[in-house]
C-alpha cells in the first residue's frame, strides 16, 4: 500500500501530518509483519441514534471507505514485538502531534482508525482516535498551530475548525482530525444519520476475517482503485483482476500476519495467488530484505484461493523477535524522518 500521496497532502496542511505520519507507521508495521469492536453480524440499513455512539470506531468510518487501518495501541504498547514502536519519538512527531493537537495518541490513545477515501483522483484521510483527552488542551494547541479557528459545536460535539480542516472531540473518549466537512460527517455517522463503513465491503473483509469480534492487534482494508493502482505502480504491481484485500496482525508469543482477498473470477485469484508467492520469493533475494533477517519470513509464507477469494497467512517465530524489532525500528524511524 503506498502512502505517498497521504504524505504529500499532510506536508500543504501542517495540522493534519501527525495524522499521516500515524498512517505511514501503521502501514509500515502491516507491511513488515491488521482492532475492532464485536458486532454480532452484517449491519443493516442504519438508524439515526439519540446520541453519538463509538463503541465501534467503523461507526465514524464513511461508507465511501477506500482504506481503514484500524490498531489496537493497548496491545501494541504491551507486546514484546511493538513496545519499543510506542515508545520510539520518531523524528519528533510525538512533539508534534502534542503542540498540534494537544494529545500524544501512543500515550493518550487507545484505540485508532485511520480512513483514506479517494476523491477527485487524489486521497484524502480522517484520523480516528479513542482515549484520554482535555478538550482545554486540544483546543489551545489547534488555536495556536492554525489561524482563524473557531471553536463551534456540530451535533453535541465539540468542534475546532479553520474553515479547510477541523478535528472534534465527538464524545469525551473519541476526537476525529481531518477535513471540516470530513469531520462533520464522522459525527452525522456517530449519529447514524448516513452510513458507515461497516456496512460496505470493506465493512465485509472485516467480518470474513474475524477483526470484528476477537480484536487482533491491527488491522486493514484497501479497495484497490485505480488512483491507488497508479499511485502504486512505482514501487509494487497490483494484481489486474484484485478488487479489495484486508490482513490482520496478531500478537501473541509468536507474530501472526494473515490475509484475503477478494478477485474478479477464479482465474484471477488463483493468478493472483500465484503472483503473491513469487513475488514473495523475489522478494527474499532482495539485499535489504537478506540484512532485516525477512528472507525465511517471506519463504514461508503460504497463498491459496478459493473461487474468487484467496487467503494467506505468515508468521514469526518468537525466536526472531528481538533481532526483527530492533531492525523494524531503524526503518520505521528512517520513515518517519521522510515524512517529516
Amino acid at each position: 500500500m503506498d502512502v505517498s500521496g497521504w504524505s504529500r497532502a499532510e506536508r500543504r496542511a501542517p495540522d493534519r501530518r501527525g495524522s499521516g505520519f500515524l498512517a505511514a507507521l501503521v502501514c509500515c508495521a502491516l507491511i513488515a509483519a491488521g482492532c475492532a469492536e464485536v458486532q454480532s453480524g452484517p449491519p443493516g440499513t442504519p438508524a439515526a441514534r439519540g446520541a453519538a455512539d463509538d463503541s465501534d470506531l467503523w461507526n465514524l468510518a464513511p461508507s465511501a471507505a477506500d482504506t481503514v487501518a484500524d490498531v489496537n495501541l493497548v496491545v501494541l504498547r504491551a507486546s514484546p514485538w511493538t513496545r519499543a514502536l510506542t515508545q520510539s519519538d520518531l523524528s519528533g512527531q510525538r512533539e508534534h502531534s502534542v503542540r498540534t493537537y494537544g494529545y500524544d495518541p501512543f500515550t493518550d490513545g487507545d484505540r485508532l482508525l485511520v480512513v483514506a477515501v479517494e476523491t477527485g483522483g487524489a486521497p484524502h484521510n480522517l484520523t480516528v482516535l479513542r482515549g484520554r483527552f482535555d478538550p482545554g488542551r486540544i483546543g489551545a494547541a489547534f488555536s495556536a498551530a492554525n489561524a482563524h479557528v473557531a471553536s463551534t459545536r456540530w451535533r453535541d460535539s465539540q468542534v475546532w475548525d479553520t474553515g479547510e480542516w477541523a478535528v472534534a472531540l465527538v464524545t469525551p473518549r473519541t476526537v476525529v482530525s481531518g477535513s471540516s466537512a470530513d469531520v462533520r460527517a464522522a459525527i452525522d455517522a456517530a449519529w447514524g444519520i448516513v452510513p458507515d463503513a461497516r456496512s460496505g465491503p470493506l465493512g465485509e473483509l472485516r467480518r470474513a476475517m474475524g477483526a470484528d469480534r476477537d480484536g487482533p492487534a491491527a488491522f486493514a482494508a484497501v479497495n484497490v482503485t485505480e488512483p491507488l493502482r497508479a499511485r502504486a505502480a512505482g514501487f509494487l504491481a497490483l494484481p489486474a483482476g484484485i478488487q479489495r484485500f484486508a490482513a490482520r496482525m496478531d500478537l501473541g508469543e509468536d507474530l501472526n500476519l494473515d490475509f484475503t482477498g477478494v478477485a474478479d473470477n477464479p482465474a484471477d485469484a488463483a493468478a493472483t495467488a500465484r503472483a503473491v508467492t513469487n513475488a514473495a520469493r523475489d522478494y527474499a533475494e532482495g539485499t535489504m530484505i537478506r540484512l532485516l533477517g525477512l528472507a525465511p519470513i517471506l519463504r514461508s509464507l503460504t497463498v491459496g484461493a478459493e473461487g474468487a477469494r484467496l487467503h494467506g497467512h505468515v508468521s514469526v517465530p518468537v525466536e526472531m523477535r528481538e533481532r526483527l524489532a530492533e531492525k523494524l525500528l531503524a526503518v520505521l524511524q528512517m520513515v518517519a524522518a521522510a515524512h517529516h
